[in-house]
């Protein structure tokens, strides 16, 4: 018996541990992604325009989800005033000025706070959207949404039907828009 102990002991230490960066099956959730995916729209109207704001992207720099932002249709003019806050709303993780219909995508947020470091968790965000025509309007969307780092318990998230990333765009004559039937591309975070 007590050569069979040494052996499982020898065994499970020539095993070695887990490593860090394998998703453990077992792992929960992290208490900031608790409340991500919630129920509170990622799709606005305005005039005759749409906007989608996705409510979860993965800032892991593996080009997929990898930046924040709105998504808005030909017949918005711009944005103005797109930042991004804490879940507390007491410090400012990103702010960006006016832009442009066309210049939309360089407004994205990367994840990063102003120190370098990536945040996690839930967040809010705030924009101004200008419609087009004669009459420029004015029209403020605020919401919220996650950032998702690849870590163990977040593949929980693939279970939660309302989670919307930004590879769910729609594409063409509907860009501005969530279609629901693209799929994340998500395949290390969350699938």
């Amino acid at each position: 018996m007590k050569k069979y102990l040494s052996l499982i002991a020898l065994a499970f230490t020539l095993q070695g541990c887990p490593t860090q960066d394998k998703e453990d099956p077992n792992a929960a959730l992290p208490k900031e992604y608790a409340s991500c995916c919630g129920v509170k729209p990622v799709t606005f109207e305005f005039k005759t325009g749409s906007i989608y704001i996705p409510n979860a992207f993965t800032p892991n720099e593996d080009g997929i989800n990898d930046e924040f932002y709105p998504f808005v249709s030909a017949d918005i003019h711009g944005t103005i005033g797109f930042s991004i806050t804490s879940a507390e709303g007491d410090t400012v993780l990103y702010n960006r000025n006016e832009f442009l219909y066309d210049q939309i995508k360089n407004l994205a947020w990367n994840g990063q706070r102003p120190d370098g470091t990536v945040y996690r968790g839930k967040f809010k965000y705030s924009v101004g959207v200008i419609s087009k025509g004669p009459t420029k309007e004015l029209k403020i969307i605020e919401g919220e949404a996650c950032s998702i780092l690849c870590e163990p318990g977040t593949k929980d998230l693939k279970a939660r039907k309302t989670c919307f990333y930004p590879s769910m765009a729609a594409k063409n004559k509907d860009f501005g828009k969530l279609d629901v039937k693209l799929a994340s591309n998500e395949k290390d975070c969350v699938k």
